[in-house]
């Protein structure tokens, strides 16, 4: 009896080489697709930390505007500290008794620390250390006794992979 040509390849299935190819194209295509989400993960995570500064730098620019009060007290200004290599940052009020627009552990108030993500450092800060204050009521910025801008990176450990947050005196904050 005649078969078509169809009919006979149809019965016939793939051969070894073939389910072989089409593996191998799926491993490739995996491998690929699992290295991508790892970085796309780190990348989320940096632009999640910059942010993460940009809004705590808000924040306090707020506080300063409405007068906040800390525990019922008034105080001279409120503000970000960061430390070059850190793994964290503290936002704090700048009490009256030092009143001095930027951070001092003994007598200003730690509002709260922050810590970054377990694969994220602060590689850079200009200057170092870097205290940027906002003074009530207008907000004046401060920034290290008078410097202009402020500069922030973060970066994922053991990559090149960087973001940048700035603050200028006139109270400008952008990520890069």
């Amino acid at each position: 009896m005649y078969q078509p040509f169809d009919a006979h390849f149809r019965e016939r299935g793939y051969s070894m080489i073939e389910l072989m190819t089409v593996m191998v194209i799926i491993a490739i295509m995996t491998a690929f697709a699992v290295s991508n989400y790892h970085e796309g993960n780190r990348q989320v995570t940096l632009d999640v930390q910059a942010n993460q500064l940009a809004q705590d730098l808000r924040k306090m620019q707020e506080w300063a505007l409405s007068a906040h009060q800390v525990n019922g007290a008034s105080l001279a200004g409120y503000g970000i500290y960061i430390v070059q290599g850190g793994s964290s940052y503290i936002l704090y009020a700048d009490s009256i008794a030092s009143n001095n627009a930027r951070y001092d552990a003994g007598t200003d108030v730690v509002l709260q620390t922050v810590d970054l993500n377990n694969n994220l450092e602060i590689s850079q800060s200009s200057p170092t250390p870097v205290s940027v204050n906002y003074i009530p009521p207008d907000p004046v910025t401060k920034i290290n006794d008078g410097l202009d801008t402020a500069m922030f990176e973060f970066r994922v450990k053991n990559t090149s992979m960087t973001r940048k947050v700035y603050v200028n005196r006139a109270g400008l904050i952008y990520a890069k």
